[in-house]
């Protein structure tokens, strides 16, 4: 309710919106009052924790990690959170975005148009991968050194981008 959010509050309100990006973004995340989030600690999210939009054609299985210590936030109700025990964290987060687990999202989901959802004990019920931590943490490492080389490519791509720019520029002075 637009009563429950406060400018001046220590807790972010975590919506579908905020992680339909697969990362939670403070930019467009509402602050709640205190009294909110006093009454929702059973809601509160902590470093490690993954959540998953759990309704909504487009953004339903979108998942994000919360790998920030003292962020404060509240999840709201068509998110699910997740804490897993003996799992890297990082390791699932990347297992919740493949396309594997998004098409068990898929054929799991229930409801008509976009109002699709999909529901904690279904996603209990999904297979998780079962290695051990120290292997976890290999797949981790590799998938982080390809996502490095992928940034690198994207900074080149923005510097050439800027040189054409320039010239551009230059030719239209």
């Amino acid at each position: 309710s637009p009563k429950d959010y406060d400018e001046n509050g220590d807790y972010y309100y975590i919506s579908m919106a905020n992680i339909k990006n697969y990362q939670f973004e403070t930019e467009d995340s509402k602050l709640l009052s205190k009294e909110y989030s006093d009454k929702n600690q059973n809601k509160a999210v902590a470093k490690n924790d993954i959540l998953i939009a759990r309704s909504g054609e487009g953004t339903i299985g979108k998942v994000a990690l919360i790998d920030d210590e003292d962020l404060q936030g509240i999840f709201a109700d068509f998110t699910m959170r997740i804490r897993l025990q003996k799992c890297n964290p990082l390791f699932a987060y990347y297992y919740f975005r493949t396309e594997y687990f998004q098409y068990l999202i898929e054929i799991n989901k229930k409801g008509l148009g976009n109002n699709t959802n999909i529901f904690p004990s279904q996603i209990q019920e999904l297979p998780m991968i079962d290695i051990c931590v120290k292997e976890q943490k290999k797949i981790v490492d590799e998938i982080k050194a390809e996502l490095d080389k992928q940034e690198e490519i994207k900074n080149k791509i923005k510097c050439e981008r800027d040189k054409i720019d320039e010239i551009i520029e230059k030719a239209i002075k």
